[in-house]
């Protein structure tokens, strides 16, 4: 008897002590009904209630949209992630510490992720499906489905990895990197090829028959212009829940740009004192070394989406969204396209790649220019060069209705 009660004296004294001392690191969200309904079970409950207006929900919780619904989910760093009609999705974990990341399962639906808000790009996010487990752990926006095949399809920003799992969901038998403006679709036969380890070619350009979908549409209109809804009514003012204003949707690079701004402000306002603490840095910085990638040179055009030359007035013609301009450099620190620093330029590499994506106005019907520059370390610049790009998508297909002619039914002739 002595001995249990000392061991629950420690359970309890170790309890008080992790919440009086130890930081909480598990984050909320806010869920926005733009239509629609969704049922909602509790974390450690069974029973399903329905949410017919906007709420807070948390890790643990699972949600189950009504057909046709529209649900937009805002995590506590501003991470956008909105949910179509009949989607099931567990919010398995939700962490706002040292390390942020947003771990769920998407038992039925779709999802779209929006991480290019704020400083959300530092949020990692891991979502089980029925066979593979899809990973971010950087800025950008993606749409992942599990309905009759899982679906993972990138947007805009960078890679997303998706791992396949074997038969029992256990191992890892191969994971693929999913690049902007590309699918990967895993149907019942490509994963009988992922199991028999065939290593089968999955990735593919975004097909036209997604972008056709009330689904994209949806989004990419959220994705310009979010839908403004206040948290105030439910959260209360001082909520830690990043507001995530309207705005139109930006290049990464002005995106980041903003984030910077805004960290920056920041600092001055918790530093002290400015002076001294500049001061002290200069004495202890080292003077920095530049890096010799040799000469710079001018960037060259290898080709624009596939297609090595140009037709009489010098335009690439491009057929297909995005339009990827890949290039050639030397020398080269960054490279700018447009005004636009590539983000994925690796200093030193010898090619670059630009993703003319028309759903974000980079790419237009008809005539387009680009200005290519590249930047040395001490900040000369090169010669730049104008790529000239002719987008023409295919005329969507009509179909024709035939009309049937009943058929005459023959008359019998009296006798």
């Amino acid at each position: 008897m002595i001995i249990i009660a000392v061991g629950v004296i420690i359970v309890l004294l170790f309890n008080l002590f992790s919440a009086l001392f130890v930081s909480q690191t598990s984050g909320d969200a806010f869920l926005h009904l733009e239509s629609g309904s969704v049922q909602m079970k509790m974390f450690g409950t069974d029973d399903y209630f329905d949410l017919t207006s906007d709420a807070l929900v948390m890790q643990g919780d699972e949600l189950i949209t009504s057909a046709n619904s529209k649900v937009i989910i805002e995590f506590f760093d501003g991470t956008l992630v909105r949910l179509d009609g009949s989607t099931d999705v567990i919010l398995e974990e939700i962490g706002d510490g040292d390390e942020p990341h947003i771990n769920m399962m998407l038992v039925d639906g779709k999802l779209w992720f929006n991480k290019v808000y704020k400083n959300t790009s530092g949020t990692s996010i891991e979502v089980q499906m029925s066979n593979v487990v899809v990973k971010s752990i950087e800025g950008g926006i993606f749409t992942i489905e599990n309905e009759f095949d899982e679906a993972v399809r990138v947007i805009n920003g960078d890679d997303v990895m998706v791992d396949v799992m074997d038969k029992d969901g256990e191992k890892v038998v191969e994971s693929e990197k999913v690049g902007v403006g590309q699918e990967i679709v895993f149907s019942d036969a490509v994963l009988q090829k992922y199991w028999q380890f065939q290593s089968p070619s999955v990735l593919s350009a975004l097909s036209d028959g997604f972008k056709e979908t009330g689904w994209y549409s949806w989004n990419i209109g959220e994705d310009i212009e979010p839908t403004e809804f206040s948290k105030a009514a439910i959260l209360g003012e001082d909520s830690d829940l990043v507001e995530v204003a309207p705005e139109v949707y930006e290049p990464e690079a002005e995106v980041e740009s903003e984030v910077g701004e805004v960290v920056e402000e920041e600092a001055v306002v918790e530093e002290e004192p400015v002076e001294e603490s500049v001061e002290e840095e200069l004495v202890e910085e080292e003077p920095s070394e530049s890096v010799d990638f040799g000469a710079l040179t001018t960037p060259t055009i290898t080709s624009v989406s596939g297609v090595t030359e140009t037709n009489a007035d010098g335009f690439y013609i491009v057929t297909k969204n995005p339009g990827t301009l890949v290039g050639g450099i030397s020398g080269a620190e960054d490279v700018v396209v447009s005004g636009y620093t590539l983000q994925k330029f690796v200093a030193g590499d010898g090619t670059w790649t630009y993703y003319a994506n028309a759903d974000y106005a980079l790419m237009e019907v008809g005539e387009n220019s680009y200005e290519v520059y590249a930047v040395a370390p001490d900040g000369t610049k090169s010669e730049s060069i104008t790529v000239k790009v002719l987008y023409q998508p295919p005329a969507p297909v009509v179909e024709e209705v035939v009309e049937e002619v009943p058929p005459v039914e023959p008359v019998e002739e009296p006798v």
